[in-house]
């Protein structure tokens, strides 16, 4: 027996002790509900739930930036939906105007209804707008340079979606035999792009061509052209006559729906301008039988444009859709991942709390016998 070293109180203090602190980081996963609550506890651990964290932060910022984005969509298609309901009616004056049957006075009268139908397009081009930007009054522009002074007049915008920036070229050929007015567009590698006829403009008025995808494109590009003939001097002498057109790209929209940098982050739109000019209206007139059936292929072109532009966004907002539900699937999985690592199973924390209570009541009984082996000595002594 020994007085001077207390072994036996001393391993009993050791485990105490060992005791008290696993009591205390299991009253504090109790606490908070985490079993990591300092780098201490699994630094690790620790480091890969921070960076989950901060990704599940990003992942759930583009969700929003998406449904933004997808707001931004929904607000041009009403736009575009309106100016489809004011084209359509267009092209119903225009028909009705195309009928001999009407005096002067009932074709001014229509031509005055198409005139404020195209004031009220206009302004839904200038008034439209998502968060002070205006939707449907975008872009894109052109710069044009004409070899002499007969066109003097290039209309580029109108159509949303894929508008390759570069130069084109916009010949107008005039056909005694045929009489008819020829119009092609060249891009700046030499391909026509497009082509079209227009038997019924004479020595003043307006040509206007249209590229739309899956129409008369054979690319992705997608713009009208309006080439005005007004400097002609006469249909059934043979000429030719071209303009170049440098056209730039519609304002870009970029829309952040990743949480990373890169490809696969980013949703990029563009919008162009919709009114009447760039939807290739403005210069209807129906107070001719001839102009009244131009103005129905004008109408019919401008609905082109639109219906192409709304399936174009149709589309946009289709992979808005897949992206925020595959977003929300990611961060699903993400938070599921992190709360393995940094949540507490508190049934087995409870458990283990009750099981060091019970060790902490033992040891303190150890300890408190292991203090009075000593006084036993005295015995001898007696």
């Amino acid at each position: 027996m020994y007085i001077n070293t207390n072994v036996a109180a001393l391993f009993a203090q050791n485990s105490l002790n060992n005791t008290q602190n696993t009591l205390n980081t299991l009253q504090q996963e109790l606490s908070t509900g985490l079993q990591i609550n300092s780098p201490a506890n699994n630094p690790s651990g620790l480091a890969i739930a921070t960076l989950m964290q901060g990704e599940i932060g990003g992942i759930n910022a583009a969700v929003n930036n998406a449904t933004q984005a997808t707001n931004f969509l929904n607000v041009a298609n009403g736009g575009m939906q309106t100016d489809v309901q004011i084209v359509q009616e267009i092209q119903q004056l225009a028909v009705q105007a195309s009928n001999s049957t009407n005096n002067a006075q009932d074709s001014q009268d229509i031509q005055d209804q198409i005139n404020q139908l195209l004031s009220s397009l206009d302004n839904v081009a200038q008034t439209l707008n998502y968060n002070n930007q205006f939707v449907l009054n975008a872009g894109p522009t052109a710069s044009v340079t004409t070899s002499n002074s007969v066109v003097n007049q290039v209309e580029v915008g109108a159509d949303s979606g894929n508008i390759a920036p570069g130069t084109y070229t916009v010949s107008v050929e005039y056909s005694s035999v045929s009489q008819a007015d020829v119009v092609s567009v060249t891009n700046s590698a030499g391909s026509v792009v497009a082509a079209a006829t227009v038997s019924n403009v004479g020595t003043s008025g307006t040509v206007t061509l249209q590229l739309v995808t899956g129409s008369n494109a054979s690319t992705t590009d997608s713009f009208a052209i309006t080439v005005n003939q007004g400097n002609v001097a006469t249909l059934y002498s043979t000429a030719s006559y071209s303009v170049a057109v440098q056209v730039n790209a519609g304002t870009e929209y970029t829309f952040q729906t990743g949480p990373n940098q890169g490809n696969g982050n980013e949703t990029t739109v563009y919008f162009g301008t919709f009114n009447s000019a760039t939807l290739g209206l403005n210069t209807i007139d129906v107070n001719s039988t001839q102009g009244a059936q131009y103005a129905i292929t004008q109408a019919q072109q401008a609905l082109a444009m639109l219906t192409n532009a709304q399936g174009q966004v149709g589309a946009q907002l289709d992979q808005l859709n897949y992206t925020i539900s595959n977003l929300q699937t990611e961060t699903t999985n993400l938070q599921s991942s992190q709360s393995t690592i940094m949540d507490a199973n508190m049934a087995t924390v409870t458990s283990q709390f009750a099981q060091e209570q019970i060790l902490m009541q033992t040891g303190i009984q150890a300890l408190t016998t292991a203090q009075q082996l000593p006084s036993l000595v005295l015995k001898l002594l007696s």
